[in-house]
C-alpha cells in the first residue's frame, strides 16, 4: 500500500500537537521552540491558545442551564460573565452589551438561544479584539484568555 506524504505530514502534526498538550499544558517554552523552528512553534502556540478557551467553554458547560450538556446557555454565560469578570476586563462594555453579542452570535448558528464551541470561540474572539484593539488576533485572545484565567483562580481562591 502506497502511503500518501500528506496524510503522513498531518498523522505527525496531530502527534505533535498531542505531545505538546502534554508535555506544556498552557505553552511551549523557548528552548522548545528553538529546537522545533519557529513555523511549529509558532502553530504550537495558536493550538494551545484554542485549547485554553475549549478549557474555558468545558468550565462553564457545567453550570449552563441545559440538559445536553454540549452547548452553553444563558446562565452558563452569565457564569462565564461573572467568574471571569468580563465587565472588569472591558470597563467600557455594559451588560446588555454582552447580552446582545451573546444574542447576535446564538443568531448565527443554526442553534438559537445557546452557543456550541465555535459560538462562543467567536465571542472570546470578539472580546478580545475589542479588549486588545492594536495586538494581533493571536496576542489579543491570548492576553483575554490570561485575564479570564487569572480571575477564574481568584474566584476559586474565594
Amino acid at each position: 500500500a502506497v502511503v500518501s506524504t500528506q496524510s503522513t505530514g498531518k498523522v505527525k502534526k496531530e502527534a505533535l500537537r498531542g505531545a505538546l498538550h502534554i508535555l506544556f499544558k498552557r505553552r511551549p517554552d523557548e528552548s522548545y521552540c528553538q529546537i522545533v523552528g519557529p513555523e511549529i512553534a509558532e502553530e504550537s502556540r495558536q493550538f494551545l491558545v484554542f485549547e485554553e478557551c475549549r478549557n474555558l467553554y468545558t468550565m462553564f458547560l457545567k453550570k449552563s442551564s441545559l440538559r445536553k450538556g454540549s452547548m452553553l446557555g444563558s446562565s452558563g454565560f452569565r457564569s462565564f460573565v461573572r467568574t471571569c469578570r468580563v465587565l472588569d476586563i472591558l470597563p467600557t462594555v455594559t451588560n446588555a452589551d454582552l447580552d446582545l453579542l451573546y444574542i447576535s452570535i446564538c443568531h448565527q448558528s443554526d442553534i438559537v438561544k445557546c452557543l456550541t464551541f465555535l459560538s462562543f470561540y467567536r465571542l472570546i474572539l470578539t472580546l478580545a479584539v475589542r479588549k486588545f484593539p492594536e495586538l494581533s488576533l493571536y496576542e489579543a485572545l491570548k492576553g483575554f484568555l490570561d485575564r479570564c484565567f487569572e480571575n477564574v483562580a481568584v474566584a476559586n481562591r474565594g
